[in-house]
């Protein structure tokens, strides 16, 4: 792609600049229409003065971290306070696309290639682990499960163009070459065979791998519900209560950290950033090693044309990337969708935006060319539903502000000194998915929960390569922000 240097250096320093914290309006997401009646707006009468752990953030990974802690035996009575900046899972979980889906298959190569067989393989079984976990937690009940109308179904990937559907027949290929237990899976269709069982427009071709979809915000929301029901003498949870700031005071043995908040400061054990996308308000030495990106997020009416196949089939499309060098507008080329079950709504998102637009961490609006993007792209990948020339019935588009890292794995465990520069070693993160969180999110928080209280045996599943370590932060050539714009902008999202 033709883009001036000048622009790449705008891309750049938007990575390392302040993030801020969450704005205080944004856009509506219909997941979270209409909020939880009980828990979006919690908050302690007063905040607890001292607690063991502190999180930082109320999604997947946060509530993942509190679970796993709180029922962990050997918490003991360790006490929990969660501090979020606006209602209760209204960042990215609360906006995401709801897809349950293994990302490794089409990045298998590039993992490969870039940290070995041995991690890429590790990484796979790290992303299928988290989604059973997901569809576990989501048939756990049958109040859960009505809720999150969790489900299991087949993603069609459609390709626009040969070089895109080449790069990513290999990497499947490979991937069910290193991760045996789910060869076979995999099945690559031509575009007359998409269109004809699909009803898909695919130019190159298709694949369909296994994958699901629910609806994050009601399943979150109610497992904090049943959190704060179980545990409401050691669990304290303050919606609309930012963190401002965190400093380390050595003189207090057992409670160093200070959390400063509008509503006052709490002391703590340990501090756990589950914060993605905003990560370097509070870490501004992890500025440019992750950074936020702004997506976006609609549901559209299906016409009775198109058919209830919400039980059946997700849809991803994708494409090389396309920049027009004249308006600086960039497709990212990868639009992915599911289809609610019971109503036929369909979530679609997906990105065409100005490119210094799309780095940033504000998700109080949504741009003109993404809203007018979004809301014409299911005619192009769908043989049915819309006559030529029609338009789908839009009924919300939103943005929400996803975590990205310099070398596209998230951030997870123990912070270094180094990185704080607060001293101490009680500073924990999980955190920078790469608008992957859903097969990486509930896995990561568990993990920080049970590093924190010292179980050796999270190294049977946690990848080496996810360690916020020195020597990966410290490690220019990996965490090198101009190599992650390179890939984002040649069409790998």
């Amino acid at each position: 792609m033709a883009i001036s240097p000048s622009l790449v250096e705008e891309l750049l320093a938007q990575t390392k600049a302040d993030p801020q914290l969450p704005r205080a309006n944004p856009t509506t997401s219909f997941w979270q229409m209409p909020p939880h009646p009980s828990m979006s707006t919690v908050q302690s009468a007063e905040l607890p003065a001292a607690v063991d752990v502190a999180i930082i953030g109320s999604g997947v990974t946060g509530c993942s971290v509190a679970k796993h802690y709180l029922e962990h035996p050997g918490s003991g009575s360790g006490s929990v306070a969660v501090l979020e900046a606006r209602n209760l899972t209204s960042g990215a979980t609360g906006r995401n696309g709801g897809l349950l889906t293994n990302h490794v298959p089409g990045d298998y190569r590039l993992l490969s290639e870039r940290f070995g067989d041995d991690e890429a393989v590790k990484i796979a079984r790290f992303a299928n682990r988290t989604l059973e976990k997901m569809h576990a937690l989501g048939n756990s009940s049958d109040e859960f499960r009505e809720a999150s109308v969790v489900r299991r179904l087949l993603d069609v990937i459609c390709f626009d163009d040969e070089p895109s559907f080449t790069h990513a027949r290999e990497s499947f290929k490979l991937y069910e070459e290193h991760v045996p237990e789910d060869r076979g899976k995999t099945r690559f269709l031509t575009a007359d065979e998409a269109a004809s069982t699909y009803q898909v427009v695919a130019k190159a071709g298709a694949i369909a791998f296994p994958n699901g979809a629910f609806w994050p915000y009601r399943l979150i929301t109610r497992v904090w519900a049943q959190l704060y029901e179980q545990h409401r003498s050691r669990l304290s949870i303050d919606t609309n209560t930012p963190v401002t700031a965190v400093t380390h005071d050595p003189s207090h043995a057992t409670h160093p950290y200070v959390l400063d908040t509008p509503r006052g400061a709490v002391r703590a054990g340990r501090v756990v950033h589950a914060t993605n996308g905003y990560t370097g308000h509070l870490l501004p030495a992890l500025r440019g090693r992750i950074f936020p990106l702004r997506g976006t997020m609609s549901t559209q009416v299906a016409p009775p044309e198109f058919g209830r196949r919400g039980h059946e089939v997700s849809w991803s499309m994708v494409n090389s990337g396309v920049f027009d060098a004249a308006t600086d507008v960039l497709e990212v080329g990868l639009y992915y969708s599911n289809q609610n079950p019971n109503t036929g709504d369909i979530f679609i998102g997906g990105e065409k935006v100005k490119l210094n637009e799309l780095l940033v961490s504000d998700d109080t609006e949504v741009r003109a060319p993404c809203r007018d993007n979004i809301a014409n792209v299911l005619p192009r990948y769908h043989t049915r539903g819309w006559a030529d020339g029609q338009a789908p019935e839009v009924k919300k588009v939103w943005s929400g502000i996803m975590g990205f890292t310099a070398d596209r794995l998230p951030l997870i465990g123990r912070l270094p000194q180094s990185t704080t520069r607060r001293g101490g070693d009680g500073e924990w993160i999980a955190a920078g998915f790469n608008g992957f969180g859903m097969p990486l999110c509930w896995s990561s928080g568990e993990a920080v929960a049970r590093l924190m209280l010292g179980d050796d045996d999270v190294n049977e599943f946690l990848p080496d390569v996810f360690l916020a370590t020195e020597a990966r932060l410290e490690d220019e050539a990996r965490m090198a922000t101009r190599t992650a714009l390179e890939l984002l902008l040649s069409g790998h999202p």
